[in-house]
C-alpha cells in the first residue's frame, strides 16, 4: 500500500461522518459548487458576453464567432498540456482546497476584468471601428482564456472530490444534482439580465456603454464568491495524509531524484500503453470522451454567438433563451441523467444521450431566420404578437434547444459518474486527471474547426457544423466498449 493510498483512506475515515446522500452537508455542498460556478460559463462564455463581444467589440457576428472559438481553442491547448500534470499530482499532493481557491480566483479576475472590454464605434458613414480604449479585442480574449483555463482546473479538482462527497450509491444523484443546481443558478441570473434588459434597455445599448453585458462578468464573480463558501466548509478535502504539492511535483518531473522532464515526457507513451493494458475499458472510454466532450464543449461555448447571429436575437432574447435552456438543462441533470443511469447503466445512458443529441443538433442546425428543415419549410412569418420569439423559426429553435440542453446536461452528469465506476479507487485522482485531459486535450479541435469553417464559409451555420461530426465520432467509439462496461448496478470496479 502506498503512502498516498493509506493517507487517502485515513482522510476518508476522518471525514466519514460528514458524507452520506445528497442532503448530507458534503453531498449538497459539492453539488452547490456548480450553483456557484456555472453562471460564469453560461453568462460569460455562452449567453450574454460573447454576443456583445462579437457584435459590438469586434463588430461582425461571423468574425466574432471565429474569435470566441479561437479563445476557447487556446484555453484548450493550455489545459491539454497542464491538466493531466495537475491530475497526476493530486493523489500525492497536499491540501486541495487552497488550490481550488486559486483556480476560482482565476475565474473571478477574468470576470471583473471584462468590465473594461469597451465597445467599438460607428462613424458618420456607418463604418464600424474597433475599441480605442479598454482591453481591446486581444486583451479581452486573454482574460477569457484565463477564465476558461481556471474553469478547467476547478472542474478537474471538483470532479476528483466527488467520491468523498457521499456514499457510492449516492454519487450519481449527487453528480446529477450538481448539473441541475448549476442550471438553476443560470436561470436565476439570466432572469435578472432579462428584467434589466426589458426595464432599462439603455444599459444594454450604446447609450449605456453596454453596461449590462460588461457588468455580467463582475456579477458572476461576486455570485461565485458568495455561494462557493459551503463547498470549502463541508466537502472533505480528500488529500492524502502527509501529502505535499512540492513532493508531488518532484514525483512528476524527477527520475531517480534528478530533474528530468524530458525523460518523463518520453515515458508518456509507455505509461499510456500500460494503462490500456491494465485498464482497457476505462482507457477506451476516455478515448471516446476525447471526442464527444469536445463537441459538447464547443456546442455550449459557441451557442450564444450562433443564435444571436443566425436568428438576430438581442440581449433580452438571449437571456430568455438561456433561461429556457437552463430549465431543461436542470431537468436533464436532476431527472433524465439519474433515470437513464438507473435503467440502463452509465454506458448505455451515454450512448442514448449522444444519439439523441446528434438528431436534435442536426434539426437545430437546419433552422435559419427565415426557414426550418434546411429551407424546406418557410418560417420567417410572425405567429404571435408578443414581440419576442414571434416567428415560427424562433419558436422551432426554442423547442429543439430544450432537447439539446436536457441531453447535453444529462451527458455531462453521466460521463463523470461513468468515470467513478471505471477508475481504480486507489488511483481516482489520476484518472480524473485523464478525464480532464479528455475535456481539454482535444477541446481545441472543435473550436479550431468552427473557426476554420466559419472563416472559410463566411456562414455561421456551416461554421457550427463540425460539432455534429464530433458527437457522432464519440458515439461510434462508445460502441467499442464491452457491453458489461458500466453495467446497471455497477458502483465501482474491484480494488
Amino acid at each position: 500500500m502506498t503512502d498516498a493510498t493509506s493517507g487517502a483512506r485515513g482522510t476518508a475515515g476522518q471525514d466519514s461522518k460528514r458524507v452520506g446522500g445528497l442532503m448530507a452537508p458534503a453531498g449538497f455542498s459539492w453539488a452547490l459548487f456548480e450553483f456557484a460556478r456555472n453562471p460564469y460559463f453560461m453568462i460569460v462564455v455562452t449567453y450574454v458576453f460573447p454576443p456583445y463581444f462579437a457584435q459590438f467589440v469586434i463588430g461582425d457576428p461571423v468574425a466574432g464567432q471565429a474569435a470566441v472559438a479561437e479563445a476557447t481553442k487556446w484555453a484548450g491547448v493550455i489545459g491539454a498540456i497542464t491538466a493531466p500534470i495537475l491530475g497526476s499530482m493530486m493523489d500525492r499532493g497536499g491540501a486541495r482546497k487552497p488550490m481550488m481557491a486559486a483556480f476560482l480566483c482565476m475565474l473571478m479576475i477574468s470576470g471583473v476584468a471584462l468590465w473594461w472590454s469597451m465597445p467599438g464605434s460607428v462613424d458618420a458613414q456607418g463604418v464600424f471601428h474597433g475599441p480605442t480604449g479598454g482591453l481591446g479585442v486581444v486583451g479581452t480574449m486573454c482574460f477569457l482564456v484565463l477564465g476558461f483555463v481556471g474553469y478547467t482546473y476547478s472542474e478537474l479538482m471538483h470532479n476528483a472530490m466527488l467520491r468523498q462527497s457521499g456514499r457510492p450509491e449516492s454519487l450519481s444523484q449527487i453528480s446529477g444534482a450538481g448539473i441541475g443546481l448549476g442550471q438553476l443558478a443560470t436561470a436565476i441570473c439570466l432572469a435578472g439580465v432579462v428584467v434589466i434588459a426589458l426595464t432599462m434597455p439603455a444599459l444594454g445599448g450604446p447609450s449605456g456603454d453596454f453596461g449590462l453585458q460588461r457588468g455580467s462578468g463582475p456579477f458572476v464573480a461576486v455570485w461565485l464568491l458568495v455561494f462557493v463558501i459551503p463547498f470549502f466548509l463541508y466537502v472533505p478535502d480528500g488529500a492524502p495524509v502527509g501529502g505535499s504539492w512540492s513532493k508531488a511535483a518532484r514525483g512528476v518531473f524527477e527520475t531517480d531524484g534528478k530533474f528530468d522532464p524530458v525523460g518523463k515526457i518520453t515515458g508518456i507513451a509507455a505509461y499510456v500503453r500500460g494503462l490500456f493494458k491494465t485498464y482497457p475499458e476505462a482507457m477506451k472510454y476516455l478515448l471516446a470522451c476525447l471526442i464527444f466532450k469536445d463537441g459538447i464543449t464547443a456546442l455550449l461555448a459557441i451557442g450564444g454567438v450562433y443564435s444571436s447571429g443566425v436568428l438576430g436575437w438581442g440581449v433580452a432574447e438571449g437571456g430568455l433563451y438561456g433561461i429556457w435552456a437552463s430549465i431543461f438543462g436542470a431537468i436533464g441533470g436532476l431527472w433524465l441523467a439519474p433515470t437513464l443511469d438507473r435503467v440502463y447503466g452509465p454506458r448505455r445512458a451515454i450512448m442514448i444521450e449522444l444519439a439523441a443529441l446528434c438528431v436534435a443538433f442536426l434539426i437545430a442546425l437546419g433552422i435559419s431566420k427565415d426557414s426550418i428543415l434546411f429551407g424546406l419549410v418557410p418560417a420567417g412569418h410572425t405567429v404571435h404578437g408578443l414581440g419576442l420569439f414571434d416567428t415560427l423559426a424562433d419558436m422551432s429553435y426554442l423547442i429543439i434547444i430544450a432537447f439539446v440542453a436536457a441531453l447535453a446536461a444529462a451527458n455531462i452528469a453521466a460521463s463523470r459518474h461513468m468515470m467513478v465506476t471505471l477508475a481504480p479507487k486507489e488511483r481516482l485522482s489520476e484518472f480524473f486527471g485523464l478525464f480532464a485531459l479528455s475535456s481539454t486535450a482535444t477541446v481545441w479541435i472543435g473550436p479550431l474547426l468552427i473557426e476554420v469553417f466559419t472563416n472559410v464559409s463566411k456562414d455561421q451555420r456551416v461554421g457550427f457544423s463540425p460539432v455534429l461530426l464530433l458527437l457522432g465520432a464519440g458515439l461510434a467509439l462508445m460502441f467499442t466498449l464491452k457491453k458489461t462496461t458500466g453495467a446497471k448496478g455497477q458502483v465501482e470496479p474491484p480494488a
